[in-house]
């Protein structure tokens, strides 16, 4: 098998800089490193490489959140919430997708998936309905999903999220 190190390491390092700040980005580098090194002979599939590293590396980065934060109140998010950062780089990604949406499913995408309104909030902003918002957010998904489908090749974690999109030939 190729070793994990030489195939990952400068896109690891970006990986972890852009949601570790400062200098202990480095040290979560390495701890990542370290689990990968040890964790690699476990893996069944070479094919599952790169999904697996990153779920390492996103491990090891909640890990030293967690380390360096008192514990949280038990009504704040469970951190499978996006942050502000996540969101905007995912907004940015998503632009080009979202102007094919009908208006409606789009404003309704940017204002919950994207502005972390709830639904509630964001039918009394839109002052519609709440089921004709769920509708419209549950319609904008399945296009949106489709889009990039169309465009990229989606790598996922064992609970289905995405963790690599790799774009496909001749995809805009």
């Amino acid at each position: 098998m190729t070793d994990p190190v030489a195939t990952f390491e400068g896109e690891l390092r970006r990986f972890v800089a852009r949601r570790v700040p400062g200098p202990d980005a480095d040290d979560v580098l390495q701890d990542t490193l370290l689990r990968i090194h040890l964790g690699v002979a476990s893996l069944r599939s070479r094919e599952r490489l790169a999904p697996w590293v990153y779920r390492v590396a996103k491990s090891a980065i909640v890990d030293h959140h967690r380390r360096r934060r008192p514990a949280a109140p038990v009504d704040e998010p469970d951190g499978d919430d996006p942050s502000g950062d996540t969101r905007e780089m995912l907004a940015a990604c998503l632009t080009p997708f979202m102007a094919s949406l009908p208006a409606e499913q789009a404003e309704a995408l940017r204002l919950t998936d994207l502005g972390g309104l709830s639904q509630v909030d964001a039918a009394a902003r839109l002052g519609v309905p709440l089921p004709t918002l769920k509708s419209r957010v549950q319609r904008g998904r399945r296009k949106l999903r489709e889009e990039l489908e169309a465009c990229c090749a989606l790598a996922r974690d064992g609970r289905g999220r995405v963790v690599e999109a790799t774009p496909r030939c001749g995809c805009g």
